[in-house]
């Protein structure tokens, strides 16, 4: 079983270092399918907020998985209680990196938010629930320099309003105050949270105010430590948005950053003015500059994080301008502290292209590189496709392979015999016919661009029987087998003698 990803590519060196890399897939319910929707960093590692249906009537239960440095898998939790529903929406590290806390919904007979404390090993330690009329669901968690507990609660009536409530807990769930964003207009719904510097809380959300033609308008309130509401701003009224959500984050010097979405229909070409919108702001909401990013493609922004350095890197989907089709790719964008983009990434796979869906999150390692998070299917076969995991880990300019030498780069996911996994390679060239009883022509995915390319070919006692140098800007390539016996060989690519990619091939006489 064999498909590939496309990544396309437009670069603006920012300054970095080769960072380590890996992209792999996970199969944590053997045979489930579960998606990823969060990513949150630890010295050791990284936790992964996931999820899967736990039984045949397509109960949701959330996963707890974490992930060393290098993409190895350590342990995950399913938490499949007996309840009508229980969902986990958001975590937040303890400072320490001893203890995680979880927000969501819990329902039994009544829908309750709730807040649960989990030892490092996704343990509860406790869980409490918290009533008022029409709440519903915890949706945003953060943690205070005080170790208290700042969350954002959905609420409303279904076909009549929903409203944004804001609640502080100390470290141990005791609630300190709860405040509703009065000015809030019906059908709000709640975005992220941030906490500046000064204690002040920050809450994005959006509100419909044309539900028939998919209208949003995109809101900033902000309170006090104390959760007084200082004040409520509409910034933008959209008219064609879908449920993508208000995004906003904390700037170092004190200010903030809000993302949303102005395509959100994906109709290429049809808005070209459109798409993702970020804004650099001040703590008083007073705008320091704006970035659109204008594209043919249409990026809905799900996510985004600011760097260590300033910088702001977005995350998404981006539809793709095919006539017929659902064909799309998953994205990443990186904006310096100026407002100017330096790069673009497009991830897509190419067999079915509605298979790569949007990356839900990203943020910066501890090497200054990046990790993403999706899902995406491990095979195209089989009717009923497996939905696993898929953790992307890039270097600071978003590269698998550092440096980015292509504009276009592909990842085949393959399976691995015999073991019912799967796993992913980047791949530069397709090589037939194979099996081959003359010439094998080499065809490569994208324009040579790296240094010193050369193609070598080995028998299986490890011999070098041809070694072809290439030039750089080629595109394919002719390796003549005259003269060797038939048998298994292996093709190699390089540069400056790195091997970037290896295939087996068959001579036959």
């Amino acid at each position: 079983m064999k498909f590939q990803l496309l990544i396309v590519g437009l670069c603006i060196s920012i300054a970095g270092i080769a960072q380590p890399t890996f992209h792999n897939t996970y199969d944590l319910t053997n045979g489930a399918g579960e998606n990823a929707f969060k990513v949150f960093l630890v010295e050791d590692g990284v936790y992964v907020d996931c999820g899967t249906y736990c039984n045949e009537d397509f109960k949701y239960c959330p996963i707890l998985f974490k992930i060393n440095n290098y993409g190895d898998s350590l342990w995950h939790r399913v938490y499949n209680y007996d309840v009508e529903d229980y969902t986990i929406f958001d975590y937040s590290i303890d400072s320490n990196e001893e203890f995680l806390y979880a927000c969501g919904r819990l329902t039994i007979e009544d829908k309750l938010p709730f807040i649960a404390k989990m030892d490092k090993w996704g343990d509860t330690l406790w869980l409490k629930t918290y009533y008022a009329q029409f709440w519903d669901s915890a949706v945003e968690i953060e943690q205070d320099n005080d170790g208290n507990l700042i969350t954002a609660v959905q609420g409303g009536s279904f076909g009549e309003f929903s409203n944004c409530t804001v609640i502080k807990t100390d470290g141990e769930g005791e609630m300190l105050w709860s405040t509703t964003i009065e000015d809030s207009i019906d059908y709000a719904t709640v975005g992220q949270l941030a906490i500046l510097n000064d204690g002040s809380i920050m809450l994005a959300f959006y509100s419909g105010i044309d539900w028939a033609a998919s209208g949003r308008a995109y809101h900033v309130a902000k309170l006090s430590s104390d959760g007084e509401v200082e004040w409520v701003r509409t910034y933008d009224e959209v008219d064609r948005s879908h449920d993508y959500p208000a995004l906003i984050a904390s700037y170092p010097d004190g200010g903030f950053v809000t993302g949303w979405a102005f395509d959100t229909i994906q109709q290429p070409f049809v808005h070209p003015d459109e798409g993702p919108l970020l804004r650099r702001l001040d703590s008083d909401g007073e705008v320091i500059w704006e970035y659109k990013y204008l594209d043919w493609r249409s990026a809905g922004i799900m996510n985004m994080t600011v760097t260590e350095n300033g910088d702001i890197v977005m995350c998404g989907l981006a539809p793709e301008a095919l006539i017929q089709g659902d064909a799309s790719r998953a994205w990443l964008a990186r904006v310096s502290g100026d407002g100017e983009l330096l790069w673009k990434r497009y991830f897509q796979a190419l067999a079915i292209p509605s298979n790569t869906l949007p990356f839900n999150d990203v943020a910066e390692t501890s090497d200054g590189g990046l990790i993403a998070c999706s899902y995406i299917h491990d095979t195209y076969a089989n009717p009923i496709p497996d939905p696993d995991v898929w953790l992307v880990k890039t270097d600071a300019d978003g590269c698998i392979t550092p440096g980015c030498q292509d504009s276009i780069l592909y990842v085949s996911v393959e399976e691995i015999p015999d073991t019912g996994e799967t796993a992913l390679k980047e791949v530069f060239f397709k090589a037939y016919p194979n099996p081959a009883r003359g010439p094998i022509q080499v065809e490569f995915l994208n324009a040579i661009r790296y240094e010193e390319p050369a193609l070598r070919l080995f028998n299986l006692q490890g011999q070098q029987v041809l070694h072809q140098r290439l030039q750089r800007g080629a595109q394919s390539a002719e390796l003549s087998t005259s003269g060797l016996p038939g048998g298994l060989y292996i093709l190699q690519y390089s540069s400056a003698g790195r091997v970037l990619q290896q295939e087996k091939v068959v001579k036959v006489k």
